[in-house]
């Protein structure tokens, strides 16, 4: 049994009480204080143009909410958006890797091509062998 657990007590209305503000605060610090701060940032760059409107405190948590999570995707180094997909590869293994992929093109198309000829040569097999009995069968 693993002990390093940390087991947090909520006793009574005081406890309860220090949780809803403590969760209120954060909501607080952390999503409306900044999506506030983006609602201003907005209006006052955009306070004088006609032909973009104004926004209110909704769109600027929404505003927020898409800056900090497109920042967490392309910070995070576990993320799955990445600009350097071969960043661990070096230029020779990236160039073995483009002949293997071209090497397995290759032999699927000819694989391809020899499927196509079978194919064909058996339709045409067929043919002669529906002709054939259609001929019997008029005799």
């Amino acid at each position: 049994m693993n002990k390093n657990y940390k087991v947090v007590t909520i006793n009574g209305i005081r406890g309860i009480i220090a949780l809803i503000f403590i969760v209120l605060g954060l909501i607080a610090g952390f999503i409306i204080s900044p999506g506030w701060v983006c609602m201003k940032i907005w209006n006052y760059i955009f306070e004088s143009s006609d032909t973009v409107s104004l926004m209110n405190l909704f769109q600027g948590i929404m505003m927020w909410a898409i800056i900090a999570l497109s920042l967490y995707a392309l910070n995070n180094r576990r993320a799955l958006i990445g600009f350097n997909s071969f960043s661990g590869l070096t230029p020779e293994q990236i160039r073995d890797i483009m002949a293997r992929t071209k090497n397995a093109d290759t032999k699927f198309v000819k694989h391809l091509e020899i499927m196509n000829k079978e194919l064909k040569e058996n339709v045409e097999t067929d043919t002669v062998q529906q002709q054939e009995e259609q001929e019997e069968v008029r005799r």
